[in-house]
């Protein structure tokens, strides 16, 4: 009896830890690299607002894909993303769905993103798709009106299934917009 009794703790243990949330970790070597150069703490408005003091500094922003562009070169295929950026809490939750991002959109970026052959335009459109949530590094390089241009260092798409886009509730009282949890 006390060794089912030690079960039931050790599972029930097992299924409350499932539900934290954990820091966001990246997935394979160049994500990895870039992750640890990027400051997360430059927020695609402080990029917006004051483009060149951050023309140097590696960022990492994520948001929906809303289209992907492909063009082949002779050593490389260049791919052009078109994002809307979205607020992310860098966090992987365990209830539900993986990752959230915010409900307001924080304005649209085009990032550019070299791949090198022999890899094909027809794998990399399974790979990334209009709606997939994406996680993008690298430097501001060009401002037109509030569209950002970056120059990526690392791209990490994730499938619909695992993200959510949180409900927006209303507004703090210092303006910073609230989600339900």
């Amino acid at each position: 009896m006390f060794r089912v009794l030690g079960l039931l703790v050790v599972l029930g243990l097992v299924g409350c830890a499932s539900t934290e949330s954990k820091d966001y970790r990246p997935y394979k070597s160049r994500e990895k690299k870039a992750y640890a150069r990027a400051d997360r703490s430059v927020s695609f408005e402080d990029v917006k607002t004051n483009f060149q003091a951050h023309v140097e500094t590696e960022v990492a922003w994520a948001g929906i894909i809303n289209d992907i562009q492909f063009k082949e070169m002779e050593r490389t295929i260049q791919v052009a993303f078109d994002i809307d950026q979205r607020a992310f809490d860098w966090q992987k939750h365990g209830d539900g769905k993986s990752y959230k991002l915010s409900a307001t959109s924080g304005g649209n970026l085009t990032a550019g993103w070299t791949v090198d052959k022999p890899a094909r335009i027809s794998y990399l459109q399974t790979l990334a798709k209009p709606g997939y949530m994406i996680v993008i590094y690298g430097k501001p390089w060009k401002r037109i009106g509030d569209r950002i241009q970056l120059a990526a260092t690392a791209v990490r798409p994730i499938k619909p299934g695992n993200y959510e886009i949180l409900p927006l509730i209303g507004m703090s009282a210092d303006g910073e917009e609230t989600t339900a949890d």
